[in-house]
């Protein structure tokens, strides 16, 4: 099992996630119509890790944000609680499969099984 990442860049992983584009790199353009609506849906799903520590705000200088290294997953696509920030405050690309599946469902998260070892093994590849 694999799950794609969403807003999720290499500056995120020092040095250990290097197939991810760079934040510096990553694609802009006009932000959809219904981005509030994605966002809720990203933050409406379960944290499947949840990290008490900080991770560094790559747009802002000196700052951190609480809790970044938090992993939130809807079975299909994976995320952080940095990239919900990023996503709510930059006009970053969101990925159109994932929009469609957002969509798809009608912006509410689906229920998908937590426990499963091939889950556990896919996000914790990410922390």
């Amino acid at each position: 099992m694999e799950l794609t990442p969403v807003a999720m860049y290499r500056e995120m992983y020092e040095g250990t996630h290097d197939e991810l584009p760079s934040v510096h790199d990553a694609p802009t353009g006009a932000v959809e119509d219904d981005r509030d609506q994605i966002l809720d849906y990203m933050r409406g799903v379960r944290a499947v890790f949840d990290v008490m520590g900080e991770a560094q705000d790559l747009f802002t200088e000196g700052a951190d944000i609480e809790g970044g290294p938090s992993l939130y997953s809807d079975g299909v696509w994976i995320w952080r609680e940095d990239s919900i920030k990023y996503l709510a405050e930059q006009p970053l690309t969101l990925p159109a499969e994932f929009i469609e599946r957002v969509r798809s469902f009608d912006y509410v998260p689906q229920p998908f099984d937590t426990r499963d070892p091939d889950f556990d093994a896919a996000f914790l590849s990410y922390f």
